[in-house]
């Protein structure tokens, strides 16, 4: 009795459920990778924003610090006789700087610091500032103002006029442009400036000004991606007055 068997071969390419299969490890793989991207383009964006407020920031401290080292040039000293600070106040007014200007009373003759800072009014201040320097721009003896409106820091420069009041003449049109943006220590009640003063008596004067201390406190300008929330970021330098008061 003869015995007939019949060979099947084996049919070439997947079954369906091979296929279900593959697609479903492929889709969780490629949605994993696509989240992971997804999210690193978040942490991207977001730190992104808080580097570029740092580096403005850091870019004001360092110009503020540079403006700190330069004020009071050319001191009093640097001019001949008449030998007494007042008769030299009197005589050049234009050409030496003080070396920071306060407000009310400079506009007396000669210009006499108020006894201590804090009676000074608004400058010098947690806020504001206005500092005298020669920039060396062929223009003599310049202002210098900081000021805070806002969230914005200010910053201006304008001649030196003389007996004139440094508020008045560095808040006329056009002298102050925003500088940084984002300044959130007035919101925060903390301090742009602090100072630190010569041992002399009395110390606490616009004239015994010796350190002027920084803090800057900037938020970035859009919230974070992930978290919705805005950064901030606190920024602190110093820096020395490095001419003489005469």
């Amino acid at each position: 009795m003869k015995i007939i068997t019949k060979s099947r071969e084996r049919a070439n390419g997947y079954s369906l459920v091979e296929l279900l299969l593959a697609t479903v490890i492929f889709t969780i793989i490629a949605g994993a990778a696509f989240s992971l991207l997804f999210s690193a383009q978040l942490r991207y964006r977001g730190e992104s924003d808080v580097t570029t407020s740092f580096q403005q920031a850091n870019v004001a401290i360092d110009q503020i610090t540079r403006d700190v080292h330069s004020t009071g040039y050319p001191p009093p000293s640097s001019f001949a006789p008449p030998a007494t600070l007042a008769q030299r106040n009197q005589q050049y007014p234009k050409l030496m700087a003080l070396p920071f200007s306060w407000s009310p009373g400079y506009t007396n003759t000669p210009p006499t610091p108020c006894t201590v800072l804090g009676s000074c009014g608004a400058v010098p201040g947690d806020d504001d500032l206005i500092l005298e320097t020669n920039t060396g721009d062929g223009n003599g003896v310049q202002w210098i103002r900081y000021s805070l409106q806002g969230t914005t820091l200010m910053r201006g420069m304008t001649p030196k006029v003389a007996w004139a009041d440094p508020v008045a003449s560095t808040s006329a049109a056009g002298i102050l442009t925003p500088y940084l943006d984002n300044v959130m220590n007035g919101s925060q009640s903390l301090a742009i400036f602090s100072y630190g003063y010569d041992s002399t008596n009395p110390a606490k004067q616009p004239s015994n000004i010796r350190v002027v201390n920084i803090m800057l406190i900037v938020q970035s300008a859009e919230p974070d991606p992930q978290t919705h929330q805005f950064r901030t970021i606190t920024l602190t330098g110093q820096a020395a007055r490095f001419n003489p008061n005469d």
